[in-house]
């Protein structure tokens, strides 16, 4: 029984990294990000603001703001249910990776050279591409 749990598990952490690699194109799964580097930025929901997001010490993190906890019938984001909890993570959350275009894209791999971005710093990118994005109402300003 315990060796059939083993396997199925080890079969099921194979399909989860097939399904990775289907969901996220290849230069989004090369991402990293200095571990000396620090980037701050603010989640806005028009004028409010929802959550700071920061990288610092090798960590992404993300928490909520006090104004965004005052204020009367918001809902939270869903990778973020907990409005008191404070998230942290080695790698940056698919809410925030996606605002970052597929850099197989020549319009997006241009602009990025022309301001003298690596292609795999995430946090650059995301100072650079992050600000709107099409599927949210959301924007994110950098602090730095």
């Amino acid at each position: 029984m315990f060796k059939f749990a083993i396997r199925e598990a080890v079969k099921a952490f194979v399909m989860l990294k097939k399904i990775k690699k289907i969901l996220l194109p290849t230069d989004q799964q090369e991402y990293r990000v200095d571990k000396k580097m620090t980037h701050h930025f603010v989640l806005k929901l028009g004028s409010l603001d929802v959550g700071y997001l920061s990288y610092s010490n090798g960590k992404w993190s993300f928490e909520y703001t006090q104004a965004f906890k005052d204020a009367a019938g918001v809902k939270t984001l869903a990778n973020f249910p907990d409005i008191e909890k404070r998230y942290t993570s080695d790698t940056l959350w698919p809410f925030f990776a996606a605002r970052i275009p597929s850099l197989s894209r020549k319009r997006v791999l241009k602009r990025a050279n022309e301001k003298g971005i690596d292609k795999q710093d995430i946090g650059s990118l995301l100072k650079l591409f992050g600000v709107k994005t099409l599927t949210n109402p959301f924007t994110l300003v950098s602090l730095d």
